[in-house]
């Protein structure tokens, strides 16, 4: 595999950087002016939603790509994939149970929320599809998009369990109960881990 990427590639995925990584800064310097709050815990107020850490890895990822412009590191292709699985799901799951309870207060919040629920969730994952380097994942890459949402779950439910507040309404032990929150968890690791092999299928149908 040749693992330099081309130049448009490179171009897109910079792009999608800093269009990813303008709407995190973005969103953290809203909520420390709106908020009073300083920036660690502006931070930290959004590090509880997995959208932020799918828009991250994707600003992270394809920052890697554009300044870098090799599928190694961080812009490994099966990181690269499992990028695009995060993102994408982020916007399946706002668009069809989220956006409706979700009503941004001013114009610059609302087109923050569009960069992390549609903008990088459709062009991430179409970055991937039509620029990725192609035929370069196995089977056993399928795991490489567990680890980020498992530890993403873990985290939430350990806060959620100490503050009483849950990011979502899925995962709220005191709304639904842990018999159906790990049923809730087990159907999102299957997403995520039937998506990343839909990916690796696609990847390797030339081959």
């Amino acid at each position: 595999m040749d693992d330099w990427l081309e130049p448009k590639a490179r171009a897109a995925a910079a792009g999608i950087a800093m269009l990813a990584g303008g709407a995190l800064f973005g969103q953290i310097a809203v909520d420390m002016v709106e908020k009073g709050r300083g920036l660690f815990a502006a931070f930290a107020g959004l590090f509880g939603y997995f959208t932020i850490w799918a828009n991250g890895i994707v600003a992270m990822v394809a920052g890697w790509c554009g300044l870098i412009g090799r599928a190694r590191g961080p812009g490994h292709p099966a990181l690269l994939a499992a990028s695009a699985v995060f993102i994408l799901v982020v916007g399946v799951v706002y668009n069809t149970l989220l956006a409706g309870l979700n009503h941004p207060p001013t114009l610059l919040r609302a087109l923050i929320d569009h960069v992390f629920h549609i903008a990088t969730p459709l062009l991430w994952p179409a970055w991937w599809l039509w620029l990725r380097p192609r035929r370069a994942l196995d089977w056993r890459y399928v795991w490489a998009v567990l680890p980020v949402p498992l530890l993403y779950c873990a985290f939430s439910l350990i806060s959620g369990g100490q503050t009483g507040r849950y990011p979502y309404f899925f995962i709220d032990v005191s709304l639904l109960g842990w018999p159906q929150v790990i049923i809730n968890s087990a159907g999102f690791a299957a997403l995520f881990a039937g998506l990343m092999a839909a990916a690796i299928a696609w990847d390797r149908r030339a081959r």
